[in-house]
């Protein structure tokens, strides 16, 4: 990401993850409810809907991530080639 570009792939991939830890939180406090009292019905299907966005999360995350990085590397290649043709 340039230093010009505050919304890069790097932000974008830190927010991202900046959602994962969101729904861990959530998650977190479901299950020591769940420990403590233990959750009706719709507590339970609310956990597991949390688990399943939790994963799709850090799916998206990883994918921002692993596109930040080659996005990095292109960068740095044409920069170490002296930038792209007429600019």
């Amino acid at each position: 990401m340039s230093a010009d570009d505050p919304d890069g792939a790097g932000t974008v991939a830190d927010r991202r993850w900046d959602r994962v830890r969101e729904i861990a939180v959530d998650i977190a406090r479901l299950e020591a409810l769940d420990r403590a009292d233990g959750l009706d019905a719709d507590g339970r299907i609310e956990l597991a809907r949390l688990r399943i966005l939790a994963e799709r999360a850090s799916t998206r995350a990883m994918l921002a991530d692993e596109l930040a990085d080659r996005i990095d590397e292109v960068e740095r290649t044409r920069d170490h080639r002296g930038g792209a043709a007429g600019t």
